[in-house]
């Protein structure tokens, strides 16, 4: 009987072995960029463990302009809690986050996002050429766009720093039906919207615009879609979408960008 056990019991750790080497197999069978991207998940997941609103407040004036943080598809206003603290250390306390509800219109999420812009400035009392900067992740730099077709809220604008955002679309919304993620498409009216906006920018004046890309964003199909031709580009080499929220360089990176600023 106790023979039995042991043969079985060898078997067993043997079976365990060799699905434990298939696994680990088709895992590096995956291409690098994929993998990283689904090892970050679980830290995105938890910046999302935040409320999803919060009242807009006067902060106090650290001497710099506010600074508003705009989230992407299926993400929340905490998903920028790590680059909030790390400015609130380099001595910008005056940042917002702004967070929307899912599956709604982009034109609506601009809308509110524009409503959200106002209230920033009401609140902490930015007179007449008084300006903030916003950053912003994935579609969110399509919403910060969109929101600043309105040319009295563009000149209230410094900069825009978008973090790998669909500027021309991305083929990876392919896969999503939702209304947000089919006007990511590079065929969709939001992005010819983006086009012609940027097109006419020499007969109305928009902020300036730095975005931050990756080749190894798998979630930008083709990666260069996250960059627009004329505008600051700044690529930052191995980094996956949720990566641009969660390293310390993309964190330093953007707020020497929003320093450089005039």
């Amino acid at each position: 009987m106790l023979g039995a056990l042991v043969v079985a019991g060898r078997a067993t750790a043997s079976a365990a072995q060799l699905a434990g080497r298939a696994v680990a197999d088709q895992w590096r069978a995956i291409d690098p960029d994929v993998r990283q991207q689904v090892v970050e998940l679980p830290l995105i997941g938890l910046t999302m463990l935040t409320t999803r609103h919060a009242p807009v407040e006067a902060l106090p004036d650290d001497g710099h302009r506010p600074v508003v943080f705009v989230h992407g598809l299926g993400g929340a206003r905490g998903n920028f809690l790590p680059m909030r603290s790390y400015f609130r250390v380099m001595g910008r306390g005056r940042t917002y986050a702004v967070g929307f509800e899912g599956g709604v219109p982009v034109e609506a999420l601009a809308a509110r996002l524009a409503d959200y812009l106002r209230a920033v400035i009401a609140a902490n009392g930015l007179g007449e050429g008084r300006v903030l900067d916003v950053v912003a992740h994935s579609m969110g730099g399509v919403v910060t766009r969109l929101a600043l077709e309105d040319p009295s809220l563009a000149e209230r604008v410094a900069t825009v720093v978008t973090l790998g955002t669909p500027h021309h679309g991305t083929w990876a919304a392919r896969y999503a039906g939702s209304d947000p993620a089919v006007q990511l498409r590079p065929d969709a009216p939001a992005v010819g919207r983006l086009r012609a906006q940027w097109e006419g920018r020499a007969t109305r004046p928009l902020p300036r615009l730095v975005c931050v890309w990756s080749r190894a964003d798998v979630l930008m199909l083709p990666a260069e879609s996250a960059r627009v031709e004329g505008a600051e580009g700044v690529e930052l080499e191995g980094f996956s979408h949720s990566a641009f929220l969660l390293r310390p360089r993309a964190w330093q990176r953007v707020f020497a960008t929003l320093e450089a600023a005039p």
